[in-house]
């Protein structure tokens, strides 16, 4: 089918959709359910070649694209969010963009295989609205948000920041947990210090900081001398 597009009809997103059918991998499929469980339907097709379908489909006319209804399954929701992180914008678009995708979330899938990576030209931007997502009533919005500060702020300009945002949400939601575990275990490798003394005093419940702790010794980048040290912080 060809993806590249000058123009994106309804009827044409019928036929894309029966195209991406056709791409499916029953044992992919299988396997990518069972770790989603309670997610959208999906048909299963690999996210390389939903990277690469969304790709060709940026090359054309991807606002017709985007403006078609779309439907539950989880390949559609990923390759919008795909196609929208590939637009070369200015950053309110490329906000826009973001918070619309960040909308459409329901599983930690459709979280996080959409990175908007053209977003590095404009961090101090994004920082200033970080705390849309950080304080978003809606859980999966707080967990896209910290992903992005893990993707894009674990740097010393930042860090101090990130921990207080880290340390600021005490979520019994547990992707968001997970999430902040996983931001606490990569900043440990990244800004060792700071984060080990975060570690020693913070109001974490214990569920996000025993999270941290694991991933923090189950990282390859982390020394097996913290590693043993991480085991003091465990709640």
């Amino acid at each position: 089918m060809e993806l590249k597009r000058d123009h994106w009809t309804q009827t044409d997103y019928g036929d894309f959709t029966e195209y991406l059918k056709s791409l499916a991998d029953e044992k992919y499929k299988t396997f990518s359910d069972s770790l989603v469980p309670g997610a959208e339907a999906s048909w299963g097709v690999r996210i390389p070649v939903l990277r690469q379908t969304a790709k060709e489909i940026s090359k054309g006319n991807y606002t017709e694209f985007l403006e078609c209804k779309k439907g539950v399954y989880r390949e559609e929701i990923m390759i919008d969010g795909l196609v929208m992180s590939l637009i070369k914008c200015d950053y309110p678009h490329m906000l826009g963009y973001i918070k619309m995708y960040a909308d459409k979330i329901t599983s930690w899938e459709t979280c996080d295989i959409v990175s908007f990576k053209g977003v590095k030209k404009f961090l101090p931007q994004l920082w200033n609205d970080i705390e849309y997502f950080i304080y978003n009533d809606n859980n999966w919005i707080v967990r896209y948000g910290f992903g992005m500060l893990l993707e894009f702020y674990l740097t010393d300009e930042y860090i101090d920041g990130v921990l207080n945002y880290v340390n600021s949400v005490n979520s019994d939601f547990y992707y968001v947990q997970m999430m902040q575990g996983w931001l606490i275990a990569t900043a440990a490798a990244k800004c060792r210090d700071k984060t080990f003394a975060f570690l020693e005093n913070n109001a974490l419940n214990a569920v996000t900081q025993n999270m941290a702790v694991r991933k923090i010794r189950e990282s390859n980048r982390i020394s097996k001398e913290d590693k043993e040290k991480a085991k003091q912080f465990k709640k």
